[in-house]
């Protein structure tokens, strides 16, 4: 109890001497804003309430990036599909299952020779099964390699789709507000004579 009451007593003097005097008249100065009188700090507060009111319409039509990155690691393809890139989720649906199919391929492939490696007694029969078992081994892995870098290039492509999408919705929503007569915003209907 004595050691709190002694260190309060040396922090108290200590705050006080490095404490810096507060200038209210800069806190408070609102040219710093760019506002030279009171209309354009108004006209700011309308253009910022304005901004919200579309803020609100914009969360409802955005993608979330989280959830599109999601998909698309999921299915390569399904988070172009929810950006409105049909084309190239088709794309990249499509070359990942032919980058599948033919690893899958020469990965069976090379399986029917290795079991008939295993299987075999002769020495040739052994060597050539053996050879035969190795070349579409290495094509699957290739096709393989091939998919893996589709499929993450498909993450980095639906990343940037993502942003590019959202930021064509802000765009449409604010060239709808300024054409717009009736507007939506959150408070209600809004009519423009």
């Amino acid at each position: 109890m004595k050691r709190t009451f002694l260190l309060l007593l040396l922090l108290i003097p200590a705050s006080w001497m490095l404490a810096q005097q507060f200038d209210i008249e800069a806190f408070s100065d609102s040219t710093k804003y760019g506002w030279e009188n009171y209309l354009d700090r108004a006209e700011y507060r309308d253009e910022l309430s304005r901004k919200q009111a579309l803020l609100q319409l914009y969360e409802l039509e955005v993608n979330s990036l989280r959830k599109s990155v999601l998909k698309s690691m999921i299915a390569p393809g399904w988070g172009q599909f929810e950006n409105k890139q049909p084309v190239k989720g088709s794309v990249f649906l499509a070359s990942e299952i032919a980058m599948l199919g033919a690893s899958l391929y020469f990965f069976d492939r090379s399986n029917y020779y290795y079991r008939k490696y295993l299987n075999a007694t002769q020495v040739e029969e052994i060597e050539s099964n053996f050879n035969a078992a190795v070349a579409p081994r290495q094509y699957s892995l290739i096709f393989a390699g091939v998919g893996a870098l589709i499929w993450a290039y498909n993450v980095f492509d639906v990343i940037q789709g993502t942003e590019e999408y959202n930021a064509r919705v802000w765009e449409r929503i604010e060239t709808k507000d300024r054409e717009s007569r009736i507007r939506l915003n959150g408070a209600g209907l809004e009519i423009e004579f």
